[in-house]
């Protein structure tokens, strides 16, 4: 397992606010990402402690009680690693004072392949607390399979398909009021190519024309190339190439 390449550093945060610690580590199997304070496992089970499948621990509403030294603790087949620690540093707060909501951390744009998992992180502050929702900014619904709320207002998409690719909206509401705080991030999907039609081996006599077809998808576009006998066939002269559409090519070639 490799040495950590993001460590989590301090914070401070006032009370009823949030704070937020992320680590990044890479190894073979992918290591699993645990979270330790002040020396003892940290209980996920509280409602207000959110770890992320990307190695990221969220605290909402936080109290004194959380201060503490966090650090981050990867394990798998091969070991286990921690972190340096880290400080959360809680200051007290006048937590019924009205505050305007506000977006600590949004989501990030994400460059993914298909059947990955997307996390889209929206972390916001103010009083009231703010209610969290998303919307994609081109009005197309998000759906509801796969995808999953985390913690207070992170957003997972499960299994991702090229249709999921767009630009996410994660706007921070203020209760019954129309005040509200945006912030987005782009989500590309990426599909390796493959066939939807492949060119059929075809006979036919000297001074016609054979006709081969094949069609293609993917993300980014597939580029398509003919070959004959392992070299690339140029179109021009007794060879021709028609685009039937973005996927689809059709050779047509003059048999002498």
């Amino acid at each position: 397992m490799a040495d950590f390449h993001v460590q989590p550093e301090s914070v401070y945060a006032e009370e009823s606010g949030v704070a937020r610690f992320q680590c990044q580590i890479h190894g073979l199997p992918e290591p699993l990402i645990s979270w330790e304070k002040d020396s003892r496992l940290v209980d996920t089970k509280d409602e207000r402690y959110t770890l992320l499948p990307t190695g990221v621990l969220q605290i909402t509403g936080v109290r004194e009680e959380d201060s503490g030294k966090f650090c981050c603790v990867a394990h798998n087949s091969a070991g286990v690693k921690h972190s340096t620690e880290a400080l959360l540093t809680v200051s007290g707060s006048q937590s019924s004072v009205y505050k305007e909501p506000m977006i600590v951390v949004g989501p990030e744009n994400l460059t993914l392949t298909v059947h990955q998992t997307a996390i889209l992180e929206c972390v916001a502050t103010g009083y009231p607390r703010p209610i969290v929702s998303w919307s994609r900014l081109d009005g197309r619904p998000i759906g509801v399979e796969g995808i999953q709320v985390l913690g207070t207002g992170n957003l997972m998409i499960s299994d991702v398909g090229v249709q999921h690719s767009g630009v996410y909206v994660c706007a921070a509401n203020k209760p019954g009021t129309r005040v509200r705080r945006t912030a987005q991030g782009r989500l590309v999907v990426q599909a390796p190519a493959k066939f939807v039609q492949a060119p059929q081996s075809i006979a036919r006599p000297v001074g016609t024309t054979a006709i081969f077809t094949c069609q293609a998808q993917g993300e980014p576009e597939p580029q398509l190339t003919w070959l004959k006998n392992g070299q690339i066939l140029e179109p021009g002269g007794h060879v021709k190439l028609r685009n039937n559409n973005r996927w689809k090519n059709t050779l047509l070639s003059t048999l002498m």
